[in-house]
């Protein structure tokens, strides 16, 4: 059996390695704990403005679709300046929009502001991701991209009840967003003053291939070279029918309209949810790293199905069954559903890195995370708001969150052939050696 020992393209101590992942989490997070905001006090908002289910549809959906246009462009300043400084700016000194937007007036002027906002926290992810995966070598991407994204769900998560607590003022959504806006300002600070990124040009701990590295800076040849690789594209597709991410936008709502429960109490499935998310990306990650090292071949492929098609039978029995017992059966489905979550970022992400070149990875997460998930997410998002407003969001949520998923995890198996294609020609540093080159075609 073949046993991957690809190095990290920038190789630090392991503190600073926590350092870094512990920032590059914080600035992950941010995007998230202003959703919190939105799907938590959303009833609030509503009474307040007059709105109806769709309306959170139209809020998450724009965010998506502002970030999806915006990400490329912060990659791309990223290319020119230090990662760092675009880094605290689009996840931290953006939150001076967050603020505003908690001080809006109507609610034409809050999705312009929150728009706005979401235009800079597209830029996070891609741009953490890329150094996650220089900092970490390709047998050990998946136990830290699950903490990553643990730590992200975590932060959520028990922001969610805390904004939860809010709800006993009539202007506790604007109380959410101005806090979330001020701890952004404070984790921009944190990542500017303390982040320790080498950047592109490392010291050359990076492959001494300056022709690739002029090449890799056009955005028009990179996406051409992403598009070419068969994996990429139907981790594209697969991601665009990926229906799972509107469970927590739409669950709070989903247990006070369709359950009859209060907005904090039904907030608290938030925590269960996190926790769940956060076993799910930690332990999952590192059974998804120990899968990869027996099958290299098809161990994260395995995975990333087995996910899919439990998320959804959970999925069916969280939202189709009528549980007696109080909010505790959904804070305990809701962890379920978090642990599933969970092993998507675990999976995907390494995916993604194991099949494009460290050059290409910001953008090839700029392309995949920030403008096709987003794109999806606002798609289905809209389509659940929709249908909750006619069918009601039980039906909607089966329709998106359970029959989708099914359908999704089935047809992932595509991926097992082109995958195992694309990770071998993908060329990687090796101890003692140079990596293969990869062919410009698949």
């Amino acid at each position: 059996m073949t046993t991957d020992t690809a190095v990290p393209s920038f190789p630090l101590g392991r503190g600073k390695r926590r350092k870094n992942l512990t920032l590059l989490t914080a600035s992950t997070a941010m995007d998230n704990a202003e959703s919190s905001v939105v799907t938590v006090l959303f009833p609030l908002m509503r009474e307040a403005m007059g709105l109806t289910s769709s309306a959170l549809g139209t809020i998450v959906a724009v965010g998506k679709v502002v970030g999806m246009v915006s990400g490329i462009p912060w990659v791309l300043l990223a290319r020119r300046y230090p990662r760092k400084v675009v880094l605290a700016t689009c996840s931290g000194f953006w939150g001076i929009w967050v603020i505003a937007a908690g001080l809006s007036t109507s609610f034409t002027q809050f999705v312009l502001l929150y728009a706005i906002a979401a235009a800079g926290f597209a830029g996070a992810g891609p741009i953490a991701l890329e150094i996650l995966g220089d900092i970490y070598g390709d047998s050990r991407r998946g136990g830290a991209t699950g903490l990553l994204y643990g730590g992200v769900a975590l932060i959520a998560g028990v922001s969610a009840p805390l904004f939860g607590l809010l709800a006993g003022s009539a202007d506790g959504w604007r109380y959410g967003y101005m806090a979330s806006g001020t701890i952004c300002l404070v984790v921009g600070l944190l990542v500017l003053v303390l982040l320790d990124d080498p950047g592109p040009a490392g010291g050359g701990t990076r492959p001494a291939l300056d022709a690739v590295e002029r090449r890799a800076r056009s955005l028009r040849s990179g996406l051409r070279e992403l598009l070419a690789t068969g994996t990429f594209r139907l981790i594209l597709v697969q991601r665009l029918c990926s229906g799972q991410n509107v469970i927590m936008s739409f669950g709070v709502v989903f247990l006070v309209e369709e359950r009859g429960f209060s907005t904090a109490t039904a907030s608290i499935v938030a925590l269960p949810f996190a926790l769940g998310y956060l076993a799910g990306t930690v332990l999952g990650g590192r059974v998804n790293d120990r899968v990869h090292r027996l099958r290299p071949r098809s161990g994260r492929i395995v995975m990333l199905q087995s996910s899919q098609l439990a998320f959804a039978a959970v999925a069916f029995v969280t939202t189709q069954v009528a549980w007696g017992g109080g909010i505790a059966v959904y804070a305990v489905l809701f962890a379920l559903l978090g642990l599933l979550q969970g092993q998507v970022p675990v999976v995907n992400r390494p995916l993604i890195m194991a099949v494009v070149r460290p050059e290409l990875r910001a953008l090839a997460f700029a392309v995949s995370v920030t403008t096709v998930e987003a794109l999806a997410y606002a798609g289905y998002a809209l389509l659940v708001g929709h249908l909750g407003d006619t069918i009601g969001l039980q039906k909607a949520l089966l329709a998106v969150t359970v029959l989708l998923t099914t359908a999704n995890g089935l047809a992932s198996a595509a991926l097992y052939r082109p995958y195992a294609r694309d990770r071998a020609a993908t060329a990687e540093p090796r101890p003692g050696g140079p990596g293969r080159p990869r062919p410009s075609s698949p």
